[in-house]
């Protein structure tokens, strides 16, 4: 009788304690902070870097780079008519790439 009493008290609790975890979850805040970009020239760019883009975007011309606040790098190439704006760690790993944001 005490063990089924004990195991009906223990059933009902894990239902209530998954519930908590749900609602705690739907309400969890996510920070996101920008990053601040700061022009350099492409002589300050790694040597990793470089040889990413030399080697990844051949024929591609390098017109503006940035060194962000968390230590990524963001560089603004063109290739004819082709822009695109190249994100990189400072090991020359290509993060991403976006089409530019065109200027208002």
């Amino acid at each position: 009788m005490i063990l089924s009493a004990a195991a009906l008290m223990f059933g009902l609790a894990i239902p209530e304690f998954a519930e908590a975890t749900t609602v705690q979850n739907e309400n969890s805040i996510m920070q996101v902070k920008e990053v601040q970009y700061q022009e350099i020239t492409a002589a300050d760019l790694p040597e990793a870097v470089g040889k990413t883009i030399a080697e990844t975007f051949a024929g591609y011309t390098t017109d503006k780079v940035f060194l962000g606040d968390d230590g990524t790098y963001k560089v603004n190439v063109t290739k004819g008519e082709v822009q695109e704006v190249l994100f990189f760690d400072a090991k020359g790993a290509l993060l991403k790439t976006e089409k530019p944001v065109p200027e208002k």
